[in-house]
């Protein structure tokens, strides 16, 4: 990847808390004077790695370490009302060394603002990649300082020398400007933020950045969706019957206790699950059978997860072709099953006596 830094500005984040806090310039320095230094051997690999690090825009939690970020603007008002596209378009278009070092103590006096934000070298990089655009990308990378470092000294008397302030790029947060999903393809409502997943370095520090749903959020939504349109299709619109059908689905959408609401047959759970599971076929199952808890792949519902009733108790039948145990040995593992049919007699006795 060819990527060329155009220019590079430094500040040192002091500890403090809160408004005490602050970020000093250290240098700016421009894209030859950048080229074959001890800065591009120490830094050019890790920027190469920021930009190719791939960001889901529904991550597996809110807690993923890389996330894509979504610029907020009020309705009927342009990207540029946002103050965090402003700022880091700021610095995206500066042209000389003056504009972008007046662009960058901006940004990083408003980094060392942030609550979450702690002593480190804070980096701001402006830089092409030629092969994928003529666009310049922005790069907010910020290196924690590390303590209890030593070398060993150069002379006899100093055997080991403390290094205070020594930074590093193992665990470094960057903020990349525009996201570019694909190669070649930019976003200019879209910024990408990687930092350690417990932290909220970015978050705090772009409050107008909105994030989108996780994966299980985002499959809870379509599902809502997909049975909305299932059943309303129905009905005529505006009849009294769509209205009362959709206030149910309403409440039912918003209840945080999920219980069976026996209202589908087999074949119309199939038929709402089937678009769902064509754009994402991982959508979890998760149930509980009083205190037995499941939890499989939607796809499972009717090929290897049946549900079936007998008077007012519930029997699940789960397919499978082995077993395995947790780690806490138990007596079922010896077990020999009965036939299926035995263990069917069994529970309808159950039911029966019941």
């Amino acid at each position: 990847m060819d990527m060329n830094v155009q220019y590079l500005s430094f500040f040192t984040v002091q500890s403090g808390e809160g408004s005490t806090r602050q970020a000093r310039h250290e240098q700016t320095v421009s894209g030859s004077e950048y080229a074959g230094s001890a800065l591009e051997s120490f830094l050019h690999e890790e920027f190469r790695k920021m930009l190719k690090r791939k960001a889901d825009r529904h991550p597996t939690s809110h807690k993923s370490a890389t996330k894509v970020g979504q610029f907020i603007v009020e309705e009927g008002y342009e990207l540029g009302s946002n103050p965090n596209y402003a700022m880091l378009e700021n610095l995206r278009q500066a042209a000389t060394a003056e504009a972008l070092e007046q662009a960058a103590v901006r940004l990083a006096d408003a980094y060392a603002g942030t609550n979450s934000a702690r002593g480190g070298v804070l980096m701001l990089v402006q830089l092409t990649v030629t092969e994928w655009s003529s666009q310049p990308f922005v790069l907010a990378a910020k290196c924690d300082f590390e303590d209890h470092i030593v070398t060993v000294g150069s002379s006899e008397g100093e055997l080991l020398r403390q290094v205070n302030r020594a930074i590093s790029t193992k665990g470094m947060k960057a903020v990349q400007f525009p996201h570019m999903p694909q190669e070649g393809m930019i976003e200019p409502w879209e910024v990408k933020i990687h930092q350690a997943s417990h932290a909220s370095y970015f978050e705090d520090f772009l409050p107008y950045v909105g994030y989108p749903e996780t994966k299980r959020e985002a499959a809870a939504v379509e599902v809502v969706e997909s049975a909305r349109e299932a059943v309303l299709s129905g009905f005529e619109e505006d009849s009294e019957e769509r209205i009362a059908e959709e206030e149910v689905l309403e409440a039912w959408a918003n209840t945080e206790e999920r219980t069976l609401q026996n209202r589908w047959d087999e074949e119309q759970v199939k038929e709402v699950s089937r678009p769902i599971l064509d754009r994402n076929p991982e959508v979890k199952l998760k149930l509980k059978l009083d205190h037995m808890k499941i939890e499989g792949l939607l796809e499972d519902f009717g090929d290897r997860l049946h549900i079936a009733r007998k008077d007012d108790r519930y029997v699940i039948v789960l397919e499978g072709e082995a077993f395995s145990f947790d780690k806490e040995a138990s007596p079922v593992e010896f077990l020999q099953p009965d036939d299926m049919s035995a263990v069917f007699e069994r529970i309808l006795s159950k039911t029966t006596n019941s």
